[in-house]
């Protein structure tokens, strides 16, 4: 379900505070983290879909 949520938060179907509601919020933004480290989105996206600077990954 995580891993759903990470999806529909780039996708731009879902929105963080919703996320943050169901408290999935720590493993989303885990998901999230690895994503820009693997290079799946860029630390603009992720800053663009919680509002924290995706460089600080680790």
């Amino acid at each position: 379900m995580n891993e759903i949520w990470a999806n529909r938060l780039i996708a731009g179907t879902q929105t963080w505070d919703k996320c943050v509601k169901t408290g999935r919020a720590d493993a989303v933004k885990t998901i999230l983290q690895e994503k820009v480290a693997s290079g799946k989105i860029t630390a603009e996206d992720f800053e663009r879909i919680i509002g924290e600077d995706g460089a600080n990954n680790g």
